[in-house]
Formats: structure tokens, C-alpha cells, sequence
């Protein structure tokens, strides 16, 4: 049997107390598997701001795998219901949800709690002014010291250490910060979709890693006129496109060498490499992402920056320079 975990939440927005918790799970619980899984609505909270496919695209980028099914779903989010549908599509997997001592407190209230346990277990970190809540009746009786793999049981997580509440980070965002508790890929997502806020991160955003790594590895190559456009909603094959100039075929190849090693180191490698018999234009294909690499006459000529022009584009970091040279409770 599989052991997964499931994590979910309203992620409004993913912090860094729920990437704590998920590798927190991961050790203590010898999981094959965590899945973070946002909620659709949640029914005893308020509605978030942020849609369910909003709220997806901020989870796209972290380490761990997104579970879609309540967003699928829609409508509010019931564990049970997810466990039901989890248990049938996936029958050779075990479930543990992990949760806050918050949201343990309050688990008599969810819907169908026994049938719950007979679906999962549970794995409860301590949250600051719950320690000492009393155990639910239904789960008295129920802890181990260790999760066995089985449904039904209890087990506790250590805490996470970091006091974090989504409403003030709601806050501290919508009154123009970056507040370091956020991931940079998510704050990225945020800045360029707006959301949260009225205006921008300017230069303090952090661009999504591997987009960084792309400016990076262009600089390192003296690449010219470095410029990043999100096409999301408005391309139907990608989401980014990064275009950059060298001066010659030469350089037009070292620049996508060392887009394609730097990359590569952080686990990403091309789906396609296109123009390198030319040089003149050489295209590194990553899905989501496509690098266009060219010459001023060729990148002139074809003016691709100009079809794209209801796009956004996005602010590289201070010390990188786009001109030519001298010459970012569920239920509980």
C-alpha cells in the first residue's frame, strides 16, 4: 500500500508554515507521498477571495504535488466526500490527514466523522493556544505512537514552530509588501496576476525560479535586450516567453547552452531544442516556458515581442539590464 498524505487547506495564500508541516509529515510519517489539496469553498469558513483556480495556480510551483479533485468538484468541500472519491479511484493507497491541533479540536463537527476514520488517519501538529484542547470523543483511544498504515488512527507531528496567520499576510500584501513568509515562486504568481494587492512588488519581486535561472544564465552570456512576457490566458501552448539577443550565431548558441545547463541543474530540461544549425534563431521549448534566442535583424524581422503585445511583461531583477550594450481551515 502507498502511504500518502493529504494536506489541505484554503491555501489564501500557501505560506511557509504549510511547506514546514509537509516536510514535517513526509519524515515523521514515512510517507510515499504528500499531497497539498485546496478546498473549492470551505464550510465553516468564509469564502476566500480567490477562486479555486486562482488559488491552484499559486500551489503550481511548490514542491509538492497538487490534489484537484475538491476544486474539480466545486461547491463546498467535505473531507469525507474527497476521501470517498480518493478511496475509489486509488484503492492500494493509505490516507493520513495532516492537520493543526485547531482543526482536530473541532473534528466532531465535520461531516460524518466516523466514516472518516474508517477512510484515514489522522496527524496533528500543535498550534500555538490549542495544546491543551480537549480530544475530541471520537478519536480518545485512538493514538499510536506511530502510524501503522492503517485508517482510524491518531498520531501526533512535531510543531511547526512558525506562528503564521493567512489573514495578516492578506494584509501585509494588500498594503504593498513581500512578506518573506511567502515563497518567492508564489509571490511571484501574485505580483504578475495582481492579486491581494493594487500595485506591483516593483524591484523587490522575485521572479519564479527557473525564470531567474533563465535571466541568469542570458547575463552570464552577455545576452542583450532580456525580456519576459506572461502570456497565460492569452496563448494556449505556453505561459512565458523569454526573448534575448546576442550579436552573432556564436553567441546566439552560448546563450541557449548555457540557458539549457542552467536549467538542467535544477532538474528542468527542454522538451525541444529548435534553429541550431543556423543560429540565427535557436528555440528551447520547456512547455510553460519557451526561450526564443536571436539576432537583432531576425528577432526584428519577425517581431514576435509586437504579436504579444496585450501580454504582460515581466520586471526582471535591478541588476539585470534589457538595453543593447555600448555598441514571483478547510474544515478546518
Amino acid at each position: 500500500m502507498r502511504r500518502v498524505g493529504l494536506l489541505g487547506g484554503t491555501f489564501n495564500p500557501p505560506h511557509a508554515g504549510h511547506l514546514k508541516l509537509a516536510d514535517l509529515a513526509i519524515l515523521a510519517l514515512d510517507l510515499d507521498e504528500l499531497r497539498l489539496v485546496p478546498t473549492a469553498v470551505p464550510p465553516h469558513k468564509p469564502r476566500p477571495a480567490l477562486d479555486g483556480a486562482m488559488r491552484l495556480r499559486l500551489l503550481r510551483d511548490l514542491p509538492y504535488p497538487v490534489e484537484t479533485l475538491e476544486v474539480d468538484r466545486g461547491g463546498e468541500s467535505y473531507t469525507v466526500d474527497t476521501l470517498e472519491a480518493l478511496a475509489a479511484r486509488e484503492p492500494d493507497s493509505a490516507w493520513i490527514l495532516v492537520m493543526g491541533s485547531d482543526q482536530m479540536a473541532a473534528f466532531d463537527t465535520w461531516r460524518r466523522p466516523g466514516r472518516i476514520l474508517e477512510l484515514a488517519s489522522l496527524a496533528v501538529s500543535p498550534r500555538p493556544g490549542f495544546g491543551d484542547a480537549p480530544v475530541p470523543g471520537l478519536l480518545q483511544g485512538r493514538f499510536r505512537a506511530r502510524w501503522s498504515g492503517s485508517a482510524g488512527e491518531v498520531v501526533e507531528l512535531p510543531g511547526t514552530e512558525l506562528e503564521l496567520a493567512s489573514t495578516g499576510l492578506r494584509e501585509d500584501l494588500a498594503r504593498g509588501g513581500a512578506p518573506e513568509q511567502i515563497p518567492s515562486q508564489v509571490l511571484a504568481v501574485i505580483c504578475r496576476e495582481n492579486q491581494y494587492r493594487n500595485v506591483c512588488l516593483g524591484e523587490r519581486m522575485t521572479l519564479e525560479p527557473r525564470l531567474a535561472s533563465v535571466v541568469e544564465a542570458a547575463r552570464s552570456k552577455k545576452a542583450f535586450r532580456i525580456r519576459l512576457f506572461d502570456v497565460t490566458g492569452i496563448a494556449s501552448f505556453t505561459d512565458t516567453f523569454a526573448f534575448m539577443s546576442g550579436s552573432s550565431d556564436r553567441q546566439n548558441r552560448a546563450i541557449a547552452d548555457a540557458v539549457e545547463e542552467q536549467l538542467k541543474a535544477i532538474g528542468t530540461r527542454p522538451l525541444s531544442r529548435e534553429g541550431e544549425q543556423n543560429g540565427n534563431w535557436i528555440l528551447l521549448d520547456y512547455g510553460d516556458i519557451i526561450v526564443h534566442v536571436m539576432d537583432e535583424e531576425t528577432r526584428g524581422f519577425y517581431n514576435l515581442e509586437g504579436l504579444w503585445k496585450d501580454a504582460k511583461e515581466l520586471e526582471l531583477p535591478p541588476d539585470v539590464h534589457p538595453s543593447i550594450p555600448n555598441s514571483e481551515n478547510r474544515e478546518g
